[in-house]
């Protein structure tokens, strides 16, 4: 049994996406007989997170030693300084989506958002291939869409906390346009926004509220799209085949918005603070023709299997083969 550290970001502002890829990796890992730590930010939302997956956690300050067999980090941006300190007992170190100059001191970078020919010669796995969703999504992959036309439901998220509001200003101006189309709109215990929500579901039968949902892969396979912002959804909705309309909630989102935007997979709206509202009329109209060849796209970049692909290159480096 090999003892795993894992250290990542969630906040009210950055969202849970992180620490719900971790979570997947980790119950993976746990399941093939590894021991898990989790060492996360003082946020109330993360720790009932983890707790519903009986996970041991941490709070994560300079003060705490952070040590194990293997360290995998979610939190971006590390410095040099960080990495060869987290390495200081020949820890092998994996790092997530890391753009700081420690992610050149690691054993393994991964990061699906960029190409293979970006590794510049790292420790690197790179591109959709390596795309962390839940165990279920490679069962939603195999599985045929069809598409109403006009368009007849739509899935609302902006994460757990929607830090923007995004999801009842979606909401209001999507009805304002289509009244009879049903919407689901999903959020999570961190909202601000939940009493509001309920009051628009409560007032419009077309209206579901889900305050959370573990059957993510199921609830974007059975709506003809999803209005999301640029970060895990997005890769969970190319998964299923689900066509996407991302309103970005923070700027290192942008590439990965406009990159499925140009393989056909997805239409980038913009940022949060202004995207192009302009279109909505637009893509309510979409056909399922239209719809089914970006859900198409979509299935054709991301196949569902990048966790057990990332496990296993886990546990290789763990045996001293990576």
């Amino acid at each position: 049994m090999a003892k795993i550290t894992i250290l990542c970001k969630a906040s009210f502002s950055e969202g849970m996406g992180h620490l719900v890829r971790q979570s997947h990796i980790a119950q993976l890992l746990r399941d093939r007989g590894n021991d898990i730590t989790f060492f996360i930010p003082d946020y109330l939302p993360a720790k009932a997170w983890l707790d519903q997956y009986e996970f041991l956690h941490q709070i994560l300050n300079e003060e705490k030693k952070v040590d194990g067999d293997l360290i995998i980090l979610d939190i971006q941006n590390t410095t040099t300084a960080f990495i060869k300190k987290t390495k200081q007992n020949k820890n092998r170190v994996v790092s997530f989506e890391d753009l700081g100059e420690g992610r050149n001191h690691v054993d393994l970078l991964i990061d699906c958002n960029l190409d293979e020919e970006n590794s510049l010669g790292l420790p690197a796995l790179f591109g959709h291939n390596y795309t962390v969703l839940a165990k279920e999504f490679e069962v939603y992959h195999s599985k045929v869409r069809e598409f109403k036309e006009p368009m007849a439901s739509v899935l609302i998220t902006f994460g757990g906390t929607d830090p923007h509001s995004m999801v009842p200003k979606l909401a209001k101006k999507i009805l304002s346009i289509q009244p009879n189309i049903s919407i689901t709109l999903l959020t999570g215990p961190g909202s601000k926004n939940i009493s509001l929500l309920k009051d628009l579901a409560d007032k419009n039968n077309k209206v579901t509220l889900l305050e959370s949902t573990i059957k993510m892969a199921q609830t974007l396979f059975i709506h003809d799209a999803v209005f999301c912002a640029g970060g895990v959804t997005l890769h969970e909705a190319m998964a299923v085949g689900t066509p996407a309309f991302v309103i970005n909630q923070v700027t290192h989102q942008i590439p990965k918005s406009q990159r499925a935007e140009k393989q056909g997979a997805a239409i980038n709206l913009g940022m949060n603070d202004f995207w192009n509202e302009n279109r909505l009329p637009e893509i309510l109209k979409f056909s399922a023709k239209t719809l089914g060849k970006m859900s198409q796209a979509g299935k054709s970049l991301i196949d569902g299997k990048g966790l057990k692909r990332i496990a296993d290159a886990i546990e290789g480096l763990i045996r001293g083969g990576g």
